[in-house]
């Protein structure tokens, strides 16, 4: 019996590895408290704006989805952190559909660079 559970562990185990399924990327306490705070007060809960929920538990979530205003950009692009949808949102760059992020008050230079730097920190 447990040879059996063994070879069913060293089975799923190495399937995992060969469709390359790997641990979510760690997430920084500052990332998760400024999108808790700037972000998750509107994209929260069971249908937040855009299917997009950024509460802190959900956002590895975000890594690698496609955005909802542009479906061949990636929220948070892994392969090519610069193309990150979710940059250009809240860097407020021009083009981007929909209204900048957060609307109103814009994230600090701080606030910028902490997300820039995890999610440029992601290759």
């Amino acid at each position: 019996m447990m040879t059996n559970r063994r070879a069913a562990i060293v089975t799923v185990v190495s399937l995992c590895a060969a469709l390359g399924f790997t641990a979510a990327p760690d997430i920084p306490e500052e990332v998760k408290s400024l999108v808790g705070r700037r972000c998750a007060g509107c994209h929260k809960g069971r249908f937040p704006p855009k299917g997009l929920n950024l509460e802190p538990a959900n956002l590895a979530a975000v890594l690698d989805a496609p955005s909802r205003d542009v479906p061949e950009a990636k929220l948070i692009d892994i392969g090519a952190p610069e193309a990150s949808y979710l940059l250009k949102k809240v860097r407020r760059e021009k083009g981007v559909a929909g209204g900048p992020m957060p609307p109103g008050k814009a994230l600090t230079p701080e606030e910028l660079k902490a997300l820039e730097n995890w999610i440029l920190g992601l290759i």
